[in-house]
């Protein structure tokens, strides 16, 4: 199957001088999660919910001002200052086993497709998903949906305690390479937080700290785990299928499922690992 068929045909794009206000406001309306930044009519950057959350914690400029009545604000105010660049770019006639490995390998959640320099669409990593649960199973060429989570999960959780604190989890994320960690006390779980979580908790923190030493004082910030994240956890059984993984983190809007057995956790599967199945499966 084409990426262009599985593409979101209504691409709506910003302006490296575009305000994160307009931004913002894009992705809330529309319920986007990433835009592309156009120029002269060519890619040339991408701005991401990822990172506006940890440019300004997801604040508007009126949210953001440095005092009562001040023209000053805290945090960058441009798309230009928090886009990702050079942008990787695919042909809608590429087919979505390419697309799901081009996301893995660069570690990205979307591409724009071009066609003779012009941009046609964008595919995500949730409209790749979408393509596993909503398209017949003969056209996407998948054929290990069957196959058991306990399969394709990562055995090797990394976890943390609801107070242990955030910039202890953020660390973690980073070292790791993880975007969700499951919260867990005396080996039960009892929530999850994700990068998302802890990006606008820290994009939040710089705001405070530049408005702090705006007036001559020092922030200190006391935020825990539990201060962030998510207390009602969707979680699946190890011998659950994989599509059924896919469906509940597409129904649920999420991008990982604690895997557990009883009430023990015993992995994780998220987004990428399903991406995996993609882009290993034969064309």
């Amino acid at each position: 199957m084409k990426v262009g068929t599985l593409a979101t045909q209504l691409v709506l794009c910003v302006k490296r001088a575009d305000s994160l206000d307009r931004a913002i406001t894009l992705m809330e309306e529309h319920g986007f999660h990433h835009l592309p930044v156009i120029e002269g009519g060519h890619v040339v950057g991408m701005v991401s919910d990822r990172d506006l959350l940890l440019a300004v914690g997801w604040q508007l400029e009126s949210q953001r001002r440095l005092s009562n009545g001040s023209r000053d604000f805290a945090g960058p105010r441009t798309v230009s200052q928090v886009m990702s660049k050079p942008v990787t770019c695919l042909s809608p006639d590429e087919d979505l086993h390419t697309a799901a490995r081009t996301m893995i390998d660069r570690n990205i959640s979307a591409l724009p497709l071009v066609m003779n320099g012009a941009l046609v669409g964008i595919v995500t990593k949730i409209g790749l998903l979408r393509s596993l649960c909503e398209t017949e199973p003969h056209l996407v060429h998948v054929d290990r949906l069957a196959d058991p989570v306990s399969k394709h999960m990562r055995h090797s959780v990394y976890t943390v305690g609801p107070n242990d604190p955030l910039h202890a989890a953020s660390k973690l994320m980073h070292d790791k390479h993880v975007r969700h960690l499951p919260v867990v006390t005396e080996d039960f779980l009892i929530g999850m937080v994700s990068d998302r979580d802890i990006r606008q908790a820290c994009g939040r923190e710089l705001i405070e700290d530049e408005r702090a030493d705006a007036h001559g004082k020092l922030y200190a910030s006391s935020a825990r785990v539990m201060d962030v994240m998510a207390h009602r956890v969707q979680t699946i059984a190890a011998t659950a299928a994989i599509e059924e993984a896919a469906r509940k983190m597409l129904h649920a809007e999420i991008g990982a499922l604690p895997v557990v057995s009883g009430e023990r956790l015993v992995g994780i599967i998220t987004h990428t690992d399903v991406l995996r199945i993609i882009a290993e499966s034969p064309v």
